[in-house]
């Protein structure tokens, strides 16, 4: 019984000790009334001095949030990449009351794991010392790291990162990121323009302050590597994608029925840089590895592009795209030359054809039931007048190269003066 006793005291004295811890551990929350506060961090590891949205919450939302709570289709409507959404949970007490745990609020994360106590006082005193009446947009202090890295961070990275990222665009790369700034690629794709791939993938614009944001920083920016600019002269050993390599492209590949705007066979599309270097695979300096030109060199009709019955591409024309591959697959381009004295067909007409028309106008189902494979054949669109109607797109005409932009305004020239000169086979 003695032992009995002594036991009966020990589990007394355990008990009231820990009823003691429970009701020391238990202050309450005055925004959160019956609810316990959780214990201030070690501030020896957690950072609570410097808490910043970008640097100290979104990270964490990152990691623990954005799977579910992001995205074209976010859990229960809640899109946590955008502001507004915060705002309205930090304003009404949802957020803090979830990631606490409290009662009579769904436990987050999802995965019923508490976030770590330093985690949770970063997010309190972020949500404490923001004021959220309206969305703060600084647009006077923007730099990479600080501004624009965070962005891509939240809306680009699960695409644009790690071993095989999207377009082999790899945007923890800053050179990548250089690249597409540079080139226009980044704000044609972020702002949805025409001719570009829509980001984020999701769809979803980007909100107005972080569009503003990248822009200034763009604009603001100067590139070491330029890729190419529409004021350089024509360099020989070059080859510039605007003016060589998309042409070829869009008669050949993205023809109506293949990889267009429209149709978009298997939905692939080729109309653009952007949608080149993503469908095509490309894999700069290494054409042996891109998609795009094993396509184009595959021997097999049945996997070959364009497929049959269109014809291959002529090895001048899968050289070139080869080389510019190897020299890095930049959307650049150059400002030619414009000769209109001494032109000739073999020199100046058929280039022209070749890049931009003979793509759907050969092989045995030529596009509009016409051919214009040789000399003799485009000689006849030239004097019934379709020739220089479609180019220049006169009323009555169908615009021409289809699905491409117009001619230069020197091409038209060209072809125009070849026209006028009585269309000689020089």
């Amino acid at each position: 019984m003695k032992s009995i006793h002594h036991n009966s005291v020990y589990v007394a004295v355990i008990a009231i000790a820990n009823l003691l811890l429970l009701v020391t551990a238990c202050k309450h929350d005055p925004e959160f009334p019956g609810e316990p506060v959780p214990p201030d961090p070690d501030t020896t590891v957690c950072d609570t001095a410097n808490v910043t949205f970008y640097g100290s919450v979104l990270p964490i939302f990152q990691d623990n949030c954005l799977t579910c709570h992001s995205g074209a289709n976010p859990k229960y409507g809640l899109d946590l990449s955008n502001f507004d959404h915060l705002a309205a949970i930090v304003n009404s007490g949802s957020l803090i009351g979830a990631i606490n745990h409290y009662q009579g609020y769904y436990p987050m994360p999802k995965d019923g794991n508490k976030l770590s106590a330093c985690d949770i006082r970063k997010i309190e005193l972020w949500a404490r010392d923001t004021s959220f009446t309206a969305v703060d947009c600084d647009t006077t202090n923007v730099t990479y790291n600080g501004t624009v890295l965070p962005i891509l961070q939240a809306k680009c990275f699960d695409c644009h990162s790690g071993a095989a990222p999207t377009g082999n665009l790899d945007f923890t790369n800053y050179d990548h990121v250089a690249l597409v700034a540079e080139n226009g690629a980044l704000l044609g794709a972020l702002h949805h323009e025409t001719g570009y791939v829509p980001m984020p993938k999701d769809g979803n614009m980007l909100d107005d302050c972080s569009l503003t944001q990248i822009g200034i920083w763009v604009r603001d920016t100067t590139f070491t590597d330029p890729g190419g600019g529409n004021e350089d002269p024509c360099d020989p050993d070059t080859v510039y994608f605007q003016n060589e390599i998309l042409p070829l492209i869009i008669s050949t590949c993205a023809t109506t029925g293949c990889h267009d705007q429209l149709t978009g066979e298997q939905e692939v599309l080729l109309v653009d840089y952007a949608s080149i270097i993503e469908y095509g695979d490309i894999k700069p300096f290494d054409p042996g590895n891109s998609d795009l030109y094993e396509k184009i060199t595959d021997d097999d009709p049945d996997d070959r592009m364009p497929p049959p019955p269109a014809n291959p591409l002529s090895l001048e024309q899968k050289n070139k795209i080869k080389k510019w591959i190897e020299q890095g697959a930049l959307n650049n381009a150059c400002e030619e030359d414009c000769d209109t004295t001494n032109v000739t067909f073999s020199g100046t007409i058929w280039p022209i054809v070749e890049l931009n028309c003979l793509g759907c106008h050969s092989g045995p189902q030529p596009s509009g039931g016409f051919s214009l494979t040789d000399y003799s054949a485009v000689v006849v669109q030239a004097n019934n007048g379709k020739l220089f109607g479609a180019v220049n797109h006169d009323p009555g005409f169908v615009p021409m190269p289809r699905n491409a932009p117009q001619l230069s305004d020197c091409k038209i020239d060209q072809i125009r003066i070849w026209i006028e000169d009585g269309t000689p086979n020089n």
